[in-house]
């Protein structure tokens, strides 16, 4: 298991834990709507880290006879059960609630409570997705974050960064209609609020949803590895060509690669085992994310 994304979903269940507790409290005491939808909002992603990391501890299981490769696509059905979570208990409910607060106004106070709870959590959001970008920068490498997001198989933390964001986002969205509502005397902004907040949860849900949908459904690493795979291959002395690759990302940083190659002309079968051997130790050594390696030798 990763310490890097350990430590990213130990950060934010640490943060969003510590602002559900408070956004209650400050709701009790101003009834704002955008700060219940926070609220479960930030409840709902407690219990996805604690999804995430069962799905993380899982997927680090060994071949068994029952599952061969593993159950690292274990940490993928975690992070989808996440997107559900994300889509049905934040995005539908905080839309139902503004919708609620829009044709049945009821006006918050006390609204000095929730500015300065507001301006709390962006904090200790900020400091948990921090922690989630620094525990994703071995991996990404300089890339911009969307390319990263879209081509790592780090799913846990993909989910991680893409709830600190919208955690952020629905933070301010939230603190405008708070200060919209104290400014101008009109409880709508709430519930306007409120319906913000769940429209960009619903879509980081399917964002995340479609993500890890395509790992589920056996998606190859990106196009760049891809074509340092084959050029290793193609590199090694007794190879005299690829005829056929195929590699599946089968977990967090897992793959599965299985190889048609052609080899030169060898004395023995005996000669053609270790060529084989030598370089699968070789791609092994290389790519050190090849957990399946499946050789086959054939003649075009």
């Amino acid at each position: 298991m990763s310490a890097a994304s350990t430590r990213a979903i130990a950060l934010a269940l640490i943060a969003n834990g510590g602002i559900a507790a408070a956004k209650f409290g400050v709701f009790a005491l101003t009834r704002s709507s955008s700060l219940l939808t926070e609220a479960i909002h930030s409840v709902a992603d407690c219990a996805n880290q604690v999804l995430l990391y069962l799905g993380m501890r899982q997927g680090q299981a060994g071949p068994t006879a029952r599952h061969p490769l593993g159950r690292g696509k274990a940490a993928f059905v975690a992070s989808f059960l996440v997107a559900l979570l994300l889509f049905s208990v934040g995005g539908i409910y905080s839309m139902f609630e503004g919708i609620h607060k829009i044709l049945h106004p009821e006006h918050p106070h006390d609204l000095g409570w929730a500015v300065g709870l507001l301006v709390f959590a962006i904090g200790l959001e900020g400091w948990s997705m921090r922690g989630a970008l620094k525990a994703a920068a071995p991996e990404r490498r300089g890339r911009p974050l969307m390319r990263y997001v879209r081509e790592s198989s780090s799913t846990e933390l993909v989910v991680v960064l893409a709830e600190d964001f919208a955690a952020l986002v629905g933070l301010v969205l939230a603190l405008g209609a708070v200060l919209l509502t104290w400014s101008t005397g009109n409880p709508m902004w709430d519930g306007i609020g409120s319906v913000a907040i769940g429209l960009l949860l619903i879509a980081v849900a399917l964002f995340v949803g479609v993500e890890v949908t395509s790992l589920l459904l056996n998606e190859a690493p990106p196009l760049a590895l891809r074509a340092a795979l084959r050029e290793a291959v193609v590199e090694d002395p007794q190879v005299e060509q690829v005829l056929h690759i195929v590699a599946v990302i089968i977990g967090s940083d897992r793959l599965m690669v299985s190889l048609q190659v052609q080899f030169r002309e060898q004395p023995t079968g005996q000669a053609l085992v270790e060529a084989i051997d030598a370089l699968e130790r070789r791609l092994k050594a290389r790519f050190p994310q090849i957990r399946h390696l499946f050789v086959e030798p054939d003649k075009a």
